[in-house]
């Protein structure tokens, strides 16, 4: 090689050299490529088969090179365990995960002080359940009052302008927060033109239909963005019905969407009011057999009225996994083209449904079995969570972009968690890299997190 050669020749510090990349850029198809990081970006996109130089090459033949996953919809609640959740979303993928939701978003102040180095790139939004307590409202069941609601709207304002990304709204959880409640906050996230609102609809029963379009309203009136969240577990027998609703919002011109992970089972905490009496005539007979305790003194065990009772009284933060759903009905859910994939991963110590460890390569292999595309499959889960988030550095690979990605081998990417064993990894993610820096290869962690906090200014 000639002096002149070797001047240009590329130089990284990190280089994925060969296999098929997404980019994931409007327009673009896979190809053959070798990607060149440095600085925590992508250097360039280069033919498979040009000299380059790095400090660490790793080799990507016969694998799929992408941009890392996006997860809209994650709690991260649970201060006193900083890494399980995190490390579960990245060995399946997940490089940005949004968390607060349901409602259940602690203070976005303290979660930025307590989340000192994440492991991936993280971000919050605030939950009115906890805007509720924050200003001594601790009765779930009962309206707020006109000042209660004006000290809720100045901590929102506070927080977004703070950096949170939204107001993630927890209606079943807090069945006393009335409509003029909640759209009063919507009204102060109606201000920042870049905020979402999430929402955990207030019925999972018949009247989910009537709950979404009580959100429909919610964006029509205050013209907020808005997030469905999990319709999938929350609109069981209905789901069809409300992808026709919110469809017809969408045509309408209003900006709203959904989300689903792809199990048919979903997951709460004991002494949330999901499980409050009534529940086995919402779910049309199936009573507490179906529920299955997956922490506390209970676990791996269905639940008696008894046990349930027991639980709620003694572990209300344990969480019980609700078999109750219609499979064919929630993977139709993943199939709608506007569906985005989301895990809505929880854990309050001990155990966890399977979502927090498999939803993204579960989803994959569904949406393939449904006739998608690998390109339109991984959209679901990286341009589009992105661009629902509004979050201009994910989902995408392209020079420049920051250097979020991940290399998994399509034939052996399958996830393996389980209700029994709900933290089993999945295999085939061969390399994850966050912000440049690897941090997740052969199924072994870098050293220490390597994330960073994204906060919209």
């Amino acid at each position: 090689m000639t002096a002149e050669d070797r001047s240009k020749m590329v130089r990284a510090e990190l280089l994925i050299r060969g296999g098929t990349f997404f980019g994931m850029k409007d327009g673009s198809s896979p190809k053959p490529a070798s990607v060149a990081i440095s600085g925590g970006r992508i250097l360039s996109i280069l033919p498979p088969d040009t000299d380059a130089e790095a400090d660490f090459v790793f080799d990507a033949t016969d694998l799929y090179v992408t941009p890392g996953f996006v997860d809209s919809h994650i709690h991260d609640e649970y201060y006193a365990d900083p890494d399980t959740v995190q490390q579960a979303l990245i060995r399946q993928g997940v490089t940005t995960a949004v968390a607060g939701h349901c409602g259940s978003g602690p203070n976005f102040f303290k979660s930025r002080a307590e989340r000192t180095k994440p492991w991936l790139h993280l971000s919050y939004m605030v939950g009115n359940c906890m805007l509720r307590e924050e200003i001594g409202h601790k009765d779930r069941y009962t309206p707020a009052t006109p000042e209660e609601v004006e000290k809720m709207k100045a901590l929102l304002r506070e927080s977004l302008a703070g950096g949170a990304m939204g107001l993630s709204l927890g209606l079943e959880y807090a069945p006393g927060a009335t409509y003029d409640e909640i759209k009063a906050l919507a009204g102060v996230v109606a201000a920042f033109d870049d905020r979402l609102i999430t929402v955990h609809i207030r019925y999972d029963d018949d009247r989910c239909v009537r709950a979404v379009e009580e959100v429909i309203r919610l964006a029509r009136e205050t013209g907020v963005r808005l997030q469905v969240s999990h319709l999938g577990s929350m609109t069981m027998y209905n789901t069809q019905t409300c992808m026709d609703v919110i469809d017809a919002a969408m045509k309408e011109g209003l900006d709203v969407c959904f989300d689903c992970y792809p199990y048919d089972a979903f997951c709460a905490k004991a002494g949330s009011a999901v499980y409050d009496d009534g529940f086995v005539e919402r779910w049309r007979g199936k009573g507490p057999e179906a529920l299955e305790a997956v922490s506390g003194q209970f676990k791996g065990q269905r639940l008696t009225f008894e046990t349930l009772a027991k639980m709620r009284t003694e572990e209300p933060m344990d969480l019980i996994v609700a078999h109750v759903m219609d499979k064919e009905e929630v993977e139709n859910c993943l199939a709608h083209p506007k569906c985005i994939v989301a895990s809505d991963a929880l854990y309050t110590g001990g155990g966890a449904h399977p979502r927090i460890a498999g939803t993204f390569p579960r989803a994959l292999r569904i949406l393939r079995e449904r006739g998608y595309t690998w390109q339109d499959a991984l959209a679901k889960m990286t341009t589009m969570p992105a661009d629902r988030i509004r979050l201009e550095n994910a989902g995408r690979l392209a020079k420049g972009s920051i250097a979020d990605v991940i290399v998994f081998n399509p034939e052996t990417f399958v996830d393996n968690a389980t209700f029994q064993e709900p933290f089993a990894p999945p295999t085939g993610l061969e390399l994850v890299v966050v912000g440049g820096k690897v941090t997740l290869r052969d199924g072994k962690f870098s050293p220490e997190p390597v994330g960073d906090f994204y906060e919209r200014k």
